[in-house]
C-alpha cells in the first residue's frame, strides 16, 4: 500500500578523489512526494530531470528535460531534486556541470484477495468492549495508507453495505490486528485499527480512529465505529 519512486543515474564510474579534496556535504536523495490526486487515480509517470551540479554533486538548479505528462509529477520532482546532494561520483559524470536523471513515479501493483466472510474474527471477541486509543503520527487516512506498514493477510467481507469500505487482518500482528477503511469516492475518509486483546479476562478491542472530513462527519463516523462492527457489536 505504499508507493515507490526510482532514481536512475546513468553515469560512468567515479574517478579517484584526491586526498586533499575538500569535504562534501552528506548525500541527500529525498524521495518526491506522490501527489494525492494522482495517487487516488492510480496515475504513474516518468520524468527526465536536467540538473546542474557542483563538484560535490549538490544540485544548484533543476529543470524538466522530458515531462511526465502530469504537471503535479513534474513539480514534485523539481521540488525534491533541488535539495539533492548526489555526491562526487555523480558530479564526475557531469558534462559542463549538467547531468540528466530519470525519475519514475510508480505505485505497487494491487493484489486481489478472496473474501472470507467474517469467520476470521475470533469468537472470543464477538461481544467485546471497544476502547478508543491514539495512533500518533497519522493525522489522515491517506497518511496511514502511505506510511503504515500495511500487509493484508485475509480480506473480510466489507461489513457496511451502503458505503465503500474494506476490512482485513494485518499479517503477523500480535495482538491480532484488523484494519477498516471507509471511502468517499476514491478517497479514504476513515481508517480504523482494531487490536484484539484480553484485559482482566475481558475481551477488549482497542480502536485507533483516524478521520478526514468535517468535525460533524468525523464525529458521526467515530460513533459508528465505536458501536462495534456489525458482526461484533460493542457491549
Amino acid at each position: 500500500m505504499r508507493w515507490m519512486v526510482s532514481l536512475v543515474f546513468l553515469l560512468p564510474a567515479a574517478p579517484a578523489v584526491a586526498a586533499d579534496a575538500p569535504a562534501c556535504p552528506p548525500l541527500v536523495r529525498d524521495v518526491p512526494a506522490y501527489p494525492d490526486d494522482l495517487r487516488q487515480t492510480q496515475a504513474q509517470g516518468s520524468v527526465l530531470l536536467d540538473l546542474r551540479v557542483d563538484a560535490c554533486g549538490q544540485v544548484m538548479d533543476a529543470a524538466i528535460a522530458q515531462s511526465s505528462g502530469h504537471a503535479a509529477f513534474d513539480a514534485a520532482a523539481l521540488k525534491a531534486s533541488r535539495g539533492w546532494v548526489l555526491g562526487r561520483d555523480v558530479a564526475s559524470g557531469a558534462v559542463g556541470g549538467q547531468v540528466r536523471v530519470p525519475l519514475d513515479f510508480k505505485l505497487p501493483q494491487r493484489r486481489s484477495y478472496a473474501y472470507v466472510g467474517h469467520d476470521d474474527w475470533p469468537a472470543t471477541h464477538r461481544r467485546p468492549r471497544y476502547v478508543l486509543e491514539g495512533l500518533p503520527g497519522y493525522a489522515a487516512p491517506t497518511a496511514v495508507l502511505d506510511r503504515y506498514d500495511l500487509q493484508p493477510e485475509v480480506m473480510l467481507t466489507p461489513p457496511y453495505p451502503y458505503v465503500r469500505n474494506m476490512l482485513f487482518r494485518q499479517r503477523g500482528a500480535a495482538p491480532r490486528e484488523y484494519w477498516l477503511f471507509m471511502y468517499l469516492g476514491d478517497r479514504a475518509t476513515v481508517a480504523a485499527r482494531y487490536r484484539l486483546v484480553m484485559e482482566n479476562d475481558e475481551p477488549v478491542v482497542r480502536v485507533a480512529f483516524v478521520c478526514e472530513g468535517t468535525e460533524k462527519h468525523c464525529a458521526r463516523d467515530r460513533r459508528l465505529v465505536m458501536k462495534g462492527l456489525p458482526f461484533a457489536r460493542a457491549r
